[in-house]
């Protein structure tokens, strides 16, 4: 699969039995790249969550995905990429629910090392950030934000729920990587309830949204840095699938991040477990 830019979108190519087909390359779950996951036949397994899309209809298949994607009808005129008007997915519930009793080839399975999983979404963080950036339409800035919003809470209470609590236990210096991610996710907390004190669009959200972008991205870069790579030489990989799943149902329960608060955390519960 390929992606190309289109009209304000991020647009995947895949070619099936010799047809080229394009689809809308963001998955409305979580934001995640789709041309980053595996192609099952005419199907597309997002790497994030797992949510499936018939590539030729766009039509959730299965996940969590609360609506399905938009597609292209694709050609090719002097060497270039010719896509046709968007079309909006059609309902494929037949679909669905034979892909759930088969269920996805093994090939198809995205990788479920929730380490893996951690850094897809810190992707798909970055893309969101980016995309809010080329925004100017109140409404679509409101909904794009609140996705984002929620995204980041949904994201750092996973981890503390289910990654730094092991890696405090995994590694002599485990406790100490947990409890300062955790003051990082408190500074995220508190940089998007900044943003939230102010009108949408206006000039100090975008000062406010940039402050936080930038300290989310400064924690971005040190979990890449350091306790992921740390967890991963402590934990084997049987177990960090283990946890992969944790992770997975975590997000399926906090969709649109149901029943989290967003309020600060106190990192030494996380370290001990109590969180």
């Amino acid at each position: 699969m390929v992606t190309a830019e289109h009209e304000g979108s991020v647009v995947a190519v895949a070619m099936l039995d010799g047809t080229l087909h394009a689809f809308d390359d963001t998955c409305p779950h979580a934001g995640c790249s789709l041309a980053e996951g595996e192609l099952d036949g005419q199907t597309v397994v997002c790497p994030c969550h797992m949510a499936t899309f018939d590539v030729t209809t766009g039509a959730v298949v299965d996940g969590p995905a609360p609506s399905g994607v938009a597609t292209w009808s694709v050609t090719v005129a002097d060497g270039a990429l010719v896509l046709g008007e968007p079309q909006d997915p059609e309902p494929a519930e037949d679909d669905r629910a034979a892909h759930e009793d088969a269920g996805p080839s093994p090939a198809a399975r995205p990788d479920t090392d929730v380490t893996v999983l951690v850094e897809l979404e810190h992707a798909a963080m970055r893309r969101q950030f980016e995309a809010i950036d080329s925004l100017t339409d109140a409404p679509e800035l409101t909904a794009a934000w609140a996705t984002l919003r929620d995204l980041l809470e949904i994201h750092a209470s996973a981890e503390e729920a289910i990654l730094y609590p092991k890696l405090a236990r995994a590694a002599d210096e485990g406790a100490e990587e947990a409890e300062h991610a955790v003051h990082d996710h408190n500074e995220i907390r508190d940089s998007v309830r900044t943003v939230q004190e102010h009108a949408v669009g206006s000039e100090g959200w975008r000062h406010a949204l940039r402050r936080a972008r930038e300290v989310n991205e400064e924690h971005l870069q040190e979990e890449e840095r350091d306790p992921l790579p740390l967890f991963r030489e402590n934990t084997d990989r049987a177990r960090r699938e283990e946890l992969g799943q944790e992770w997975l149902a975590f997000h399926e329960q906090h969709h649109d991040a149901r029943g989290l608060a967003g309020e600060d955390v106190d990192p030494r519960s996380v370290v001990e477990g109590r969180s």
